[in-house]
């Protein structure tokens, strides 16, 4: 059984003071059967007439009238272990529900809640100048994302471990731009740059160079389907932390998307 609340509406939040980029709040998204019984995507429970201020986790133990308090409650349903833990808020009606927790580390929760952020992380689509249908032989061909998309995107995940509410969050950052210009040992392989790349302006000319540029030196009428299957990665870097001061990073993980490059070939006729 997975317990589910919804947080609120998607919203930009501020980074960490030492981060300059955005950081976009993906948790409302995050809904249905990919959550593990007992994770919480957001902020924790509240319920009717509470702010989760004065709520507090505890582990149900039962109690009967002649033999007095029992011990922990568990199930154990394939090779995950589950106990049973109350919630109980004082100002709210009923005061305590009842979860099912998986008993599970901070680490295990954390490479929950990244698997999830994987699945949500967006592509981002990539610019071209000259544009993909156009472009020629010794012209440096720039290429760049949006920077208003380029965002560092968090979410956070919470569930009961022991008696402490442990909270984790992780970030994913998006860090570089790969691009592989498909021209196979015709070129000079891939290019790699930090960053989201510059905006091409047409008062730049066809000479001004870019970090985030590739200089095709062969037409793409060469390849069977006269195009160049290029492609354009963008790497993520994906950490998390805890309320626990636990920490810890998941690496780097690019995300391609398929571009088909025509390069031109000018032809030109001097004559004296």
């Amino acid at each position: 059984m997975a317990i589910v609340t919804t947080a609120p509406s998607p919203h930009l939040a501020l980074a960490d003071e030492n981060e300059v980029r955005r950081v976009v709040d993906i948790s409302s998204s995050i809904v249905g059967s990919r959550i593990m019984a007992g994770i919480q995507i957001g902020t924790p429970p509240g319920g009717a007439g509470s702010n989760g201020a004065n709520c507090e986790w505890s582990p149900s133990i039962p109690y009967d009238a002649i033999i007095g308090s029992g011990g922990p409650i568990f199930k154990v349903i394939g090779s995950i272990k589950y106990q049973l833990y109350d919630y109980t808020c004082p100002d709210r009606t009923p005061p305590t529900t009842y979860h099912w927790i998986p008993n599970i580390s901070t680490q295990t929760l954390a490479a929950k809640a990244s698997a999830i952020m994987y699945d949500n992380i967006p592509a981002l689509l990539g610019e071209f100048a000259p544009p993909a249908r156009r472009g020629a032989v010794n012209i440096g061909t720039w290429f760049w994302v949006n920077p208003v998309v380029w965002n560092a995107l968090k979410m956070e995940v919470s569930a009961p471990i022991g008696a402490t509410l442990v909270r984790v969050t992780v970030t994913a950052t998006p860090t570089k731009l790969h691009f592989n210009p498909g021209d196979g040992d015709l070129g000079t392989g891939t290019v790699t740059c930090d960053g989201p790349g510059s905006w091409w302006f047409s008062f730049y000319g066809d000479y001004r160079e870019s970090e985030c540029m590739y200089t095709y030196r062969r037409s793409s009428a060469m390849h069977l389907s006269g195009a160049f299957p290029a492609q354009l990665g963008v790497e993520w870097h994906v950490e998390w932390k805890s309320n626990t001061g636990l920490s810890g990073s998941f690496g780097d993980h690019t995300y391609w998307s398929s571009h088909q490059i025509v390069v031109h070939e000018m032809q030109a006729l001097v004559t004296h």
